[in-house]
């Protein structure tokens, strides 16, 4: 593969005029059920099976130490199990959970997202994963219990200044939580990162129980183990925090590790509907080495497009038929 051959292709492959038209008609999926989403998804999946998908430079990661395991149990899939693990190759294995901030623009979608990740093995693979519990995001998403949804909030932020200070403000009203904090880059230095846990972690990403209706699948990333390979370690007394009012009493009130990646990372995720399921490591790096990226094809918003036609015409069918009863009911007597 040539020299940033594959970063030039996951970029090729994020089209604002495809972001456009899903965010879009994004809204109006709400009115198509979830099993036409579900198989429109499926269909997308099979003509290309990958989404382009880049985290933009300085996202940021907060660990914290889990204290209610059962709880953290009962957030987490039957396919899954807690894991220590240590976040730099130099750290104390513990069990975590983390709060990853972001701005964040795929082949579906782009905008800002904070996700709150469990970490666990997958009982059937055996790998590290990362769970994702739940989420807040200004854009859209996509998951087995909502379908496609809009943005969670109106109220993210995530920025940096010219002192190098990362500044995140994310708020959800409706379910009263939020994380708003800063913390000051400076000084901070590249680290080695615990290899396992951040390359299986990428490999079996999974979604928490409500989420996934209890689902033991993982979606994977395909991309160069450098991108995961150091990170900048920032000192936890340089994060100021106003306010994390995410599941009080699961972990403990202190940041345990904090880090940013001071670059783009550039990944092929699976699709919607598809998934990797890779057994290790090196297999992942021997697809990744070994892609075909000339034919992978552009990622296609049409199935979504069929899906809300079917879906308007549908409900205009129905409310029709319903008028027709009604009118029918009040003249016909």
């Amino acid at each position: 593969m040539s020299k940033y051959k594959f970063i030039k292709k996951v970029e090729e492959m994020i089209k604002p005029e495809d972001i456009a038209t899903l965010r879009l008609i994004g809204p109006l999926l709400k009115y198509v059920p979830g099993r036409f989403q579900a198989k429109a998804m499926e269909s997308s999946s099979k003509d290309n099976p990958y989404l382009g998908f880049v985290v933009e430079p300085y996202n940021t990661f907060l660990f914290y130490e889990l204290i209610d395991l059962d709880w953290a149990r009962r957030l987490i899939p039957d396919g899954f199990e807690l894991e220590k693990t240590k976040v730099f190759s130099d750290g104390e294995a513990k069990y975590y959970i983390a709060f990853a901030s972001f701005n964040v623009k795929t082949s579906a979608f782009a905008g800002t997202r904070m996700e709150v990740n469990i970490i666990a093995r997958s009982k059937k693979t055996g790998l590290i994963s990362w769970i994702i519990v739940d989420y807040d995001t200004n854009t859209l998403s996509h998951d087995a219990l909502k379908g496609v949804i809009d943005s969670t909030t109106k109220h993210a932020v995530f920025t940096t200044d010219y002192d190098g200070n990362i500044i995140v403000d994310i708020v959800n009203p409706e379910k009263n939580r939020a994380l708003i904090f800063d913390l000051d880059s400076q000084g901070a230095q590249m680290k080695e990162l615990e290899r396992s846990f951040w390359l299986e972690g990428n490999l079996s990403v999974g979604y928490g129980r409500e989420i996934s209706k209890n689902s033991p699948a993982a979606f994977a990333m395909k991309f160069d183990p450098k991108e995961v390979e150091k990170a900048c370690k920032v000192d936890v007394s340089k994060i100021h925090f106003i306010e994390n009012t995410w599941y009080p009493g699961l972990f403990k009130n202190e940041v345990e590790e904090a880090l940013y990646f001071p670059f783009a990372q550039h990944y092929l995720s699976d699709s919607p509907g598809s998934y990797s399921e890779h057994d290790n490591v090196a297999e992942m790096i021997e697809e990744y080495r070994n892609l075909d990226l000339d034919n992978i094809p552009p990622y296609s918003v049409e199935s979504l497009r069929k899906m809300v036609k079917v879906g308007l015409i549908s409900n205009s069918v129905f409310i029709t038929i319903l008028l027709v009863i009604i009118l029918f009911l009040i003249f016909g007597q």
